[in-house]
């Protein structure tokens, strides 16, 4: 089954960017850890029902300067200010993936990408790989092998509300796109679509004091096509 699984946000300051997210929406953080090959480091928002915001940055210049794809992509995209970069969905096994990674006629990648506070490194197993879903405004898909030390059942920190659940996503394009591209009617996952550039434009986050509606800039030059 395929699951909403996070939503990455994109800031130009990741501590400011940060911030002002608790600020605005009440909901708690925690230090995601850094991605030593990409230049970047995120801080995690929980949001329920294993869900989760990861709020995301260029921290290594030099990565950057030096040419990462990863690192140019983000400061590129965030220079006009936040941004949702995009989102990542979830399955429940390692079949689903394999049939999906076939469909869609790419490989099952399995890295480490994200250095853990406590130093330690998990392994990611996606498909397709993200950048380039996210450069055309499509999700890719992740298998958590451990459901239990999924990143949003970590306790966040300075939070005033409880976050329940993604309680829907505003997206780019048409429902039978989408439809299309994830295998499965978009319906079933509370995706809306407003017509526009593809990619995400707009979440509601379900909580203890009612929804919270966040609405960012969508990412630029997306082509509703993954990349060759």
């Amino acid at each position: 089954m395929i699951h909403i699984d996070h939503v990455c946000l994109g800031v130009r300051n990741f501590f400011e960017g940060s911030q002002r997210l608790r600020e605005e929406t009440g909901l708690g953080c925690y230090e995601g850890g850094w991605f030593p090959k990409l230049g970047l480091a995120n801080k995690i928002f929980p949001t329920g029902n294993d869900t989760y915001i990861e709020v995301e940055s260029v921290v290594d210049v030099f990565e950057y300067e030096n040419g990462n794809t990863s690192a140019r992509f983000f400061k590129e995209k965030c220079e006009g200010g936040d941004v949702f970069i995009g989102w990542c969905a979830r399955v429940d096994t390692r079949d689903e993936l394999e049939q999906i990674a076939k469909r869609l006629g790419t490989d099952v990648i399995e890295s480490t990408l994200r250095t853990r506070p406590d130093g330690t490194m998990g392994v990611a197993i996606r498909a397709p790989e993200t950048i380039p879903s996210w450069s055309a405004g499509l999700p890719n898909f992740f298998l958590v092998s451990d459901i239990a030390k999924h990143p949003s059942r970590v306790p966040a920190q300075f939070g005033t509300r409880t976050a329940t659940g993604i309680s829907w996503l505003e997206l780019g394009g048409s429902l039978e796109e989408m439809s299309d591209y994830l295998g499965m009617h978009a319906d079933s996952l509370n995706l809306r679509f407003n017509g526009g550039a593809h990619g995400l434009h707009a979440m509601g986050v379900s909580t203890n004091e009612g929804e919270i509606v966040i609405r960012r800039n969508v990412i630029s030059g997306t082509t509703g096509k993954p990349a060759a």
